[in-house]
């Protein structure tokens, strides 16, 4: 839906930081976990928590548990994602064939496809 073709055409992956504050961690052995749940993901996510791989999703529920990388206090996410080239070659057909960045002679046409971290994203209880 963006004005600018570069990212409105974009495919590859997009990096997403954030940090949060967490009053006290669980401790290990509570039934009680924590999961960081993305919400919607086109196409797949990997997420790290405070600097440590935590898992990939790809799937629904787009969730991880990240109890054993957080800790009390300050904690940084990130996660990766990873769209199609969909929207690469919908918005290189566009372009003339000098400019384009994907030279093939079939693939999708027509409506962009929803790509990114969607969400909402949410740190959340049990499951």
């Amino acid at each position: 839906k963006h004005s600018d073709d570069r990212i409105k055409y974009f495919s590859g992956t997009a990096i997403y930081k954030t940090t949060f504050e967490l009053a006290q961690k669980p401790n290990d052995h509570s039934a009680d976990k924590l999961y960081l749940d993305l919400g919607r993901v086109v196409a797949m996510a990997k997420i790290k928590v405070n600097g440590k791989y935590a898992g990939g999703v790809w799937t629904n529920p787009y969730r991880v548990d990240v109890t054993p990388f957080v800790k009390s206090g300050k904690n940084e996410i990130e996660v990766e994602v990873v769209n199609t080239w969909a929207n690469r070659i919908i918005g290189d057909r566009k372009l003339p064939a000098e400019q384009r960045k994907l030279h093939i002679s079939r693939g999708p046409n027509g409506n962009l496809h929803e790509s990114g971290l969607l969400g909402p994203v949410k740190i959340v209880t049990g499951y």
